[in-house]
């Protein structure tokens, strides 16, 4: 896996995804996102097996790949960097990260130890009147 994005889209992507990866779980790849490369995207994905989100930036990719790297470190390592272009490139399951003046190694686990991410079927939705949903939300959501 070698791509490119932008430091900006990248965080964003990443402070999203980082809040479903917690460190506080039995299963220790639960606290990893999911990288993985599909066309000139790159999809960033976590769960905690009982929640699961998925984000999808652009990305300039000149090798396809996928591993899973922890969370937080990499949404620090990210935030730390200028805004500008970075590099990530996969050599076995080590992540590289790089942009101008900048170099560091993330050692990763393997794509297929990661939790098969549930998918939502095309074409299923449900149809509420804005007031029963509302009245909905007011009973489970805490003033």
């Amino acid at each position: 896996m070698k791509l490119q994005v932008t430091q900006e889209n990248l965080s964003r992507a990443l402070s999203a995804v980082g809040r479903i990866a917690s460190g506080r779980n039995t299963l220790p790849i639960l606290s990893n996102v999911l990288l993985s490369t599909i066309d000139n995207r790159l999809k960033i994905a976590a769960t905690n097996l009982e929640v699961a989100l998925t984000e999808t930036i652009g990305a300039k990719v000149s090798a396809e790949g996928s591993v899973t790297v922890p969370a937080r470190l990499l949404q620090e390592l990210i935030s730390a960097i200028p805004d500008g272009v970075i590099t990530l490139e996969l050599a076995e399951s080590r992540l590289l990260v790089t942009s101008d003046g900048y170099e560091s190694v993330i050692n990763g686990t393997p794509a297929d130890d990661f939790p098969v991410m549930p998918t939502i079927k095309e074409g299923v939705s449900i149809t509420i009147e804005a007031t029963t949903f509302k009245k909905g939300l007011q009973q489970v959501v805490g003033s």
